[in-house]
């Protein structure tokens, strides 16, 4: 297979999907670009070809895919298009989220070739996992990568992908998380940096200290991108977040990679 572009794409509100994205990218080689899909405002529709590989990357959000990730993938068309499916998961379990991945982009004409689960530091509770991934991670990254490219060059033009078994099941994992209210310090000098990169334009374009609750989707990107430091969730939510998640994220999870 003649293979003319590697695209890497992601919804990534904190960056870690865009980290380990762009990671498996850089590896696989050729002609490169990315489309980001986190952003607000309305976008294209993307088209690819056979002779194209996409990589896509999506944070999972209590065991599944956000929606807002779901719906911007919808603008994503392929030709039977191989795709590497990529999620990132803060150290609990990524439950039906892969799976999911695969059948929505399954859906829009891709054909999985690779699939790897990847563990990010929370993005709510970032004392879980902190600094993931990290360097051990990144090795593991590059080498799932250089796999992927060795398999994509063993893929002649006649011949179809298998199918790829990734974990999950149906029906898909109930959604229960909860909408977090984000504080404001009188820190905040207005200067519009969470307007500009709430992914779902949650924030008062005018006052940026007012958000729509019910439009907020708790990915936490205008805490990462405040240059003041001026947004947080308070204490006592933050406390009760880390208590619930304790048992389940305090060891050391390691990425999981489907060839």
């Amino acid at each position: 297979m003649n293979i003319k572009q590697v695209t890497g794409i992601y919804f990534s509100p904190t960056g870690h999907s865009k980290k380990a994205v762009r990671a498996i990218v850089s590896r696989i080689g050729g002609n490169t670009g990315y489309v980001d899909l986190t952003g607000p405002g309305r976008r294209p529709d993307y088209h690819f070809h056979e002779n194209e590989v996409a990589v896509v990357g999506v944070p999972v959000y209590g065991g599944r895919l956000p929606e807002t990730a779901v719906e911007r993938l919808q603008k994503l068309h392929g030709n039977q298009t191989p795709v590497v499916l990529v999620v990132t998961y803060g150290n609990r379990d990524y439950d039906d989220a892969l799976l999911e991945l695969k059948e929505v982009l399954v859906a829009r004409g891709f054909r999985p070739l690779s699939a790897a689960a990847v563990v990010a530091e929370h993005n709510i509770a970032p004392c879980f996992a902190a600094g993931r991934p990290d360097g051990a991670d990144g090795k593991k990254l590059r080498r799932f990568a250089d796999q992927t490219a060795r398999k994509l060059r063993e893929v002649s033009s006649n011949y179809a992908l298998g199918e790829l078994s990734v974990k999950g099941k149906h029906p898909y994992k109930e959604f229960h998380g909860a909408r977090l209210k984000i504080r404001v310090s009188s820190s905040c000098s207005n200067c519009g940096a969470c307007i500009r990169k709430c992914p779902v334009q949650a924030i008062s374009r005018t006052d940026s200290r007012v958000m729509d609750e019910e439009r907020c989707i708790s990915c936490m990107r205008c805490i990462y991108v405040c240059p003041s430091h001026s947004r947080s969730i308070s204490r006592l939510m933050l406390l009760a977040v880390k208590h619930k998640l304790k048992k389940e994220c305090s060891g050391r999870k390691e990425p999981e990679f489907i060839l």
